[in-house]
């Protein structure tokens, strides 16, 4: 994966409607395990499975399971001493960021980059996780979503809209799994 979103590496050709790579300079591999596992959580977003969201995110790392038991301290002006509470829920935080992001590819239909506010719908929910996050994410992540960020952008400046269901479909339709046991969890209704 190219993870250099700079307008320059970029060429599209009008004759042929493509979007061409122009510099494999910043190119990164992921394991297939991690890519059999990211693919999974990107199809229960586009399938909106809060449930398959964690599940997934649990396997590769974004998760550890001991998110809902996460204490902190507050100052109550009440009472003048810290008190504990239970946080904000790091696990709800997590599968609606990843169920906004998977908006785009759960409806069969064109979406307006150009109108959406998923960016700023996920900032709202960055706090909590900032906040209770037990365990960074994954490192492939850092790159992967970097340049995710930067497809996002460049549609967003382009005011693209794109029908971005038909291609994560044709994606997931053609995948082959390296782990035949996680392609194999993975049942069509």
């Amino acid at each position: 994966m190219q993870t250099d979103p700079n307008w320059a590496n970029f060429f599209y050709n009008p004759e042929t409607g493509r979007l061409s790579l122009l510099d494999f300079g910043a190119t990164r591999k992921f394991h297939a395990e991690f890519v059999d596992k990211y693919i999974m959580i990107i199809k229960a977003a586009a399938d909106m499975d809060r449930e398959g969201i964690l599940k997934w995110s649990k396997d590769i790392g974004y998760l550890t399971g001991y998110e809902s038991k996460v204490r902190g301290l507050k100052w109550s002006k009440d009472i003048g001493y810290l008190t504990g509470y239970e946080s904000k829920d790091m696990i709800e935080a997590h599968i609606q960021a990843i169920m906004i992001l998977g908006e785009a590819i759960s409806t069969d239909a064109k979406f307006d980059f150009g109108s959406q506010n998923t960016t700023g719908r996920v900032m709202d929910i960055i706090p909590v996780m900032a906040k209770d996050r037990l365990s960074p994410p994954p490192p492939e992540t850092y790159s992967l979503h970097r340049k995710m960020a930067g497809s996002f952008l460049i549609c967003t400046k382009l005011q693209a809209k794109v029908n971005c269901k038909t291609i994560f479909d044709d994606i997931w339709n053609n995948y082959q799994f390296n782990n035949n046991a996680i392609g194999a969890v993975w049942t069509e209704d």
